[in-house]
């Protein structure tokens, strides 16, 4: 009995979860019709969607991670150059010059 009560407030307190709060007025909205005829294909149709999301999601998370390798080569070479106008003046000149011809 006691796993009853907790899995029903555990579905309960998943309204209050901000990832719910969009799908709640699609589920209220068909309350008072039969479950197999509305309230079904809903689910049947958002299952899927979520999935998609969610695998979607984190192939594009691992994605992130190489394209922040790559970002940390280049923000390194920038790095690198910058350093260089601190030491040589002319280097600066030289990137001044290139920067004031580009723009």
């Amino acid at each position: 009995m006691l796993l009853l009560i907790l899995a029903y407030l555990g579905g309960a307190l998943t309204i209050l979860s901000p990832c719910i709060q969009p799908v709640l007025p699609f589920v209220f909205s068909r309350a008072d019709r039969p479950f197999a005829r509305n309230g079904l294909p809903m689910l049947v149709g958002m299952a899927p969607t979520f999935a998609v999301v969610a695998t979607l999601t984190a192939v594009g998370g691992s994605w992130v991670v190489h394209a922040n390798q790559y970002g940390r080569f280049v923000a390194l070479a920038v790095l690198a150059v910058l350093g260089l106008t601190l030491l040589s003046e002319r280097v600066a000149e030289w990137i001044t010059t290139a920067v004031e011809f580009i723009s």
